[in-house]
């Protein structure tokens, strides 16, 4: 009887530790990388040679993006270059490589632990990313999409780290469901400040840190949050914990938009043909044809 229940026990350890292996190596597959030339651009967008980096969410890594990567590259508006993956020791390493002439550059990042209790170790390898790219590539500006606690690191990374003169500037920012503040979850919990009536420990210490964003006004930051069933709530991330960046950015980043996408969920804001087209247009679009 004993025989049977180790037999049973180790055969069930065996199936969920392959289980989680291929669960591994499917969410860190990124899309193909297709570098962009000029001559094949698609005239709807700007031609640029800054980069932009891709920052997936909690559970999640190259699944996250690859289809809407891979709808930029089948469209002809950008091209994958490179992918960044963080392994499970936190060592960084590069596939692919960037190119002073490559047109609107992608770069995916993936993370092999992808499934902590905080975004915070994700917001200090984002930061040892960039700073590799300004050394290594000699990047001098950069633009970020973040979905999820990949947008909360990113905000992180920003303000607490981004005076650092070995960093690249912000050009562009795109935060997709971010949740800033998760301790608030009801516009009355916000004071006519923009303020949180109380807060988490992180988001008091963005607040200590806001005058590191001076280093990066001149950025554009476009925050994204989605309503499903027309509530207050992409049925994630309330929408107040995304609009907490509001107060952060007030008077030192002027050109901070916030976007509302209606009849939208947590999944969707990152997955639908919709979404797509906007973070495209967000990046990439010709001026006077931004939302």
């Amino acid at each position: 009887m004993h025989r049977r229940i180790w037999t049973i026990t180790s055969a069930l350890v065996l199936v969920l530790g392959a289980s989680f292996v291929l669960f591994h190596k499917v969410t860190s597959i990124g899309v193909t990388a297709e570098p962009l030339e000029s001559r094949e651009v698609n005239k709807s967008v700007m031609q640029t040679h800054t980069p932009t980096i891709f920052m997936p969410g909690w559970a999640t890594s190259a699944n996250s993006f690859n289809a809407m990567i891979g709808y930029m590259q089948g469209e002809r508006t950008a091209g994958k270059v490179m992918r960044i993956n963080v392994d499970f020791f936190g060592r960084i390493h590069v596939i692919g490589r960037l190119k002073k002439t490559d047109i609107n550059p992608l770069i995916q990042v993936t993370f092999d632990r992808n499934l902590g209790n905080s975004y915070q170790p994700q917001a200090k390898w984002l930061n040892q990313i960039l700073m590799l790219l300004k050394r290594r590539y000699h990047v001098n500006e950069y633009n970020a999409v973040g979905h999820s606690w990949g947008g909360s690191a990113m905000v992180t990374q920003l303000i607490r780290y981004g005076n650092d003169e070995r960093l690249p500037k912000l050009h562009k920012m795109v935060l997709l469901s971010a949740p800033v503040d998760e301790s608030i979850d009801r516009p009355k919990d916000v004071l006519p400040s923009g303020k949180p009536k109380r807060s988490s420990h992180s988001y008091r210490q963005l607040i200590a840190d806001r005058n590191n964003l001076w280093v990066n006004s001149q950025a554009q930051i476009f925050n994204v949050y989605g309503s499903a069933n027309g509530e207050d709530t992409d049925n994630s991330v309330p929408i107040v914990q995304a609009q907490a960046l509001r107060y952060l950015v007030h008077d030192i980043v002027p050109q901070y938009h916030e976007i509302l996408m209606k009849n939208t969920n947590h999944h969707q804001i990152h997955t639908t043909i919709r979404s797509y087209k906007l973070v495209t247009n967000l990046l990439f679009g010709k001026p006077g044809k931004r939302p």
